[in-house]
């Protein structure tokens, strides 16, 4: 076994994981993500981008019907599969090896009640040696996520996303251009008096006007503990226990 690759273990389900330290390790931002969307009953969940697979093994743990999680990177893809056979997930979980953008010659178009991402953060600036291509646009862009998730996702179906706020208003253009309107939103912010580090969108193909706005979520009290709806996401019952964060 490689000497980066490593077991944790994800919040609230009692699933194993397998990452690399070498490769982008799931965050706060997929947990957040994971325990944000609306799941129908028995729902055909896609994840785009999915990295070592934890939002699809948290929405699988939720009870997704049938979830298939879809990256370019090789080697996370393994890890994924291998974490989906560990965790006895075969029958309910897929990891497949496909750059998102050729997705259309593999699937039905509208097939899936719910899509989710956590797309690369950042078009330029300085970028990070591990996990380049899960945090920067390298290649694939956000609007190209937009666009594979119109095409995948059912009409009146779901696509969920996290990001930062300055591309809130690209999203939302995004999301006219592709039939997907922004129904529900959340702002995330690490303190009650500091500005909102990311935000979680739900976007509805062929939804109407009209946009709730959730209470935003903080994830720390002042005193430095984790707030109720950080451990009510990660599946805690205490502030003394600690979130992967």
């Amino acid at each position: 076994m490689s000497e980066t690759k490593r077991l944790d273990s994800l919040p609230g389900c009692g699933y194993k994981i397998w990452q690399d330290d070498k490769e982008f390790s799931f965050t706060t931002d997929a947990v957040f993500l994971s325990a944000f969307p609306h799941l129908v009953k028995n729902a055909r969940v896609l994840e785009l981008g999915c990295g070592t697979g934890a939002v699809s093994l948290l929405l699988a743990a939720a009870g997704a019907g049938n979830v298939l999680g879809v990256d370019s990177n090789a080697h996370v893809v393994e890890l994924f599969a291998e974490s989906i056979n560990d965790n006895n997930l075969t029958a309910k979980v897929e990891a497949r090896h496909i750059d998102i953008r050729e997705l259309k010659s593999q699937e039905v178009s509208e097939s899936f009640d719910l899509v989710v991402a956590n797309p690369p953060y950042r078009i330029g600036g300085r970028r990070r040696i591990v996990g380049t291509a899960a945090c920067h646009e390298t290649d694939t862009t956000l609007e190209d996520f937009f666009q594979v998730a119109a095409y995948m996702v059912k009409y009146r179906g779901r696509f969920a996303l996290v990001q930062l706020p300055e591309r809130f208003t690209e999203a939302v253009s995004l999301g006219h251009k592709y039939d997907l309107e922004l129904k529900k939103l959340q702002w995330v912010h690490s303190f009650v008096d500091k500005p909102a580090w990311i935000f979680l969108g739900e976007f509805v193909k062929g939804g109407g006007p009209g946009l709730e706005v959730l209470p935003p979520l903080i994830m720390y009290n002042n005193d430095g503990s984790y707030t109720a709806g950080t451990l009510k996401a990660y599946g805690l019952t205490s502030g003394k226990e600690t979130p992967h964060e």
